[in-house]
């Protein structure tokens, strides 16, 4: 990156990529040292970096106060925004960026990470062109609301999309997500079968065959993904929870550990880590995996619920009744979450509120048949009382 940065240096002004690359090269050499100091246990900021990323910064605004940066430049800019902790300012650059380079995905994809609500997405102002249609979709899936996610994908391939990888493996997510096992299985086999070199979201799959406890599959997948990439943080997760699945824990988390040196923002692998510890009955070690994962993304509702758990082993029912509810804001639908919340409010002796939970959980599926069986015992009571 920094041969890059002194070979464009000399083009800068003379052709706009080359701006670009100038400037992206640059931000890119700061962000791996910073990554490289924290790997050697440096944490204190190195102030160099510091200053160079202040510089860039400055000069770049400068021109976008100017109005002289064009689509790629307007989203660096964005990125800088983000690293300096000023999100407030991050959209306006970004929806600019996107209404000059409408075909720039990474974009897309960062302005789906600052929305909260349905209504925010609706009152942005996008613009009129085909990959509108992908940000929504993926949109939709970040905010948990699936069917019109799957609704968009569909009719995605109707418009052409449907050798698409990229759909096919969204369309497996959003069946994951809606606990629609057999079609998330069936798609992510379709997508094996046309690429059988891709490990994107297979571990994904490694899950589902995993709560199925399809052990043959779950090692055939294992088996081809270390093949392929030994390497890749997909296959240490997959490598994961095959050992899960045998009950070899030590080995799972040895392999989410893998994952995680890999690359240390893995949302999946700190969540599924904490599983595994709370198997080997080690509650703080998963207490800070779960806290880790929630760090990372705080629209994580297995983590909520992985620490709902925790403290409900480890007797704290006021502690997991806020974790359980933070699960159930985000999966409202899921009869899981209203059970577990059903089960604290019994064990804090507010049995209208775990009756509410227990009939709403029978409302949505009752997936587990927990809720029915719960609201049985309370009948019986009140009958025979």
């Amino acid at each position: 990156r920094n041969r890059a940065i002194g070979v464009l240096e000399l083009f800068v002004k003379k052709a706009p990529i080359a701006r670009f690359l100038h400037y992206y090269s640059s931000f890119l050499a700061i962000e791996k040292k910073k990554k490289n100091n924290l790997r050697e246990s440096t944490f204190n900021p190195d102030p160099v970096l510091t200053e160079k990323l202040n510089t860039l910064f400055k000069d770049m605004k400068c021109q976008y106060e100017a109005k002289q940066l064009d689509g790629f430049m307007l989203y660096l800019y964005s990125l800088l925004l983000m690293v300096l902790n000023l999100p407030q300012y991050v959209l306006k650059p970004l929806l600019l960026s996107l209404h000059k380079e409408p075909l720039l995905w990474p974009a897309w994809l960062d302005l789906a990470d600052l929305i909260r609500d349905r209504a925010m997405l609706k009152k942005l102002i996008l613009p009129e062109h085909w990959m509108k249609k992908f940000f929504l979709a993926y949109s939709y899936s970040e905010m948990q609301l699936h069917d019109e996610a799957l609704r968009i994908y569909c009719q995605m391939e109707d418009f052409g999309f449907e050798k698409c990888n990229y759909i096919l493996s969204q369309l497996a997510l959003a069946y994951h997500n809606k606990r629609d096992v057999v079609n998330a299985i069936s798609s992510f086999n379709t997508l094996r079968k046309i690429d059988p070199y891709r490990l994107d979201n297979l571990d994904t799959l490694s899950n589902l065959l995993f709560v199925r406890e399809e052990r043959v599959e779950l090692a055939v997948l294992a088996h081809q993904a270390v093949k392929i990439d030994k390497f890749r943080v997909e296959t240490c997760c997959i490598v994961g929870n095959y050992y899960s699945l045998r009950g070899e824990h030590q080995k799972a988390v040895i392999s989410f550990q893998r994952a995680l040196k890999l690359k240390p923002t893995y949302l999946a692998a700190w969540t599924l880590m904490g599983h595994e510890y709370m198997e080997m009955k080690n509650t703080h070690a998963a207490i800070r995996s779960y806290r880790q994962a929630i760090d990372l993304d705080r629209s994580d509702y297995r983590a909520w619920y992985g620490l709902g758990q925790t403290y409900e082993i480890i007797k704290m029912p006021n502690y997991c009744l806020y974790y359980y509810k933070q699960a159930h804001a985000l999966r409202p639908n899921d009869s899981r979450m209203l059970v577990a919340l059903g089960e604290t409010y019994e064990k804090l002796g507010h049995v209208q509120e775990a009756l509410k939970c227990f009939y709403k959980a029978r409302g949505v599926g009752d997936i587990e048949g927990l809720a029915l069986l719960r609201l049985a015992r309370y009948m019986y009571l009140f009958i025979f009382s």
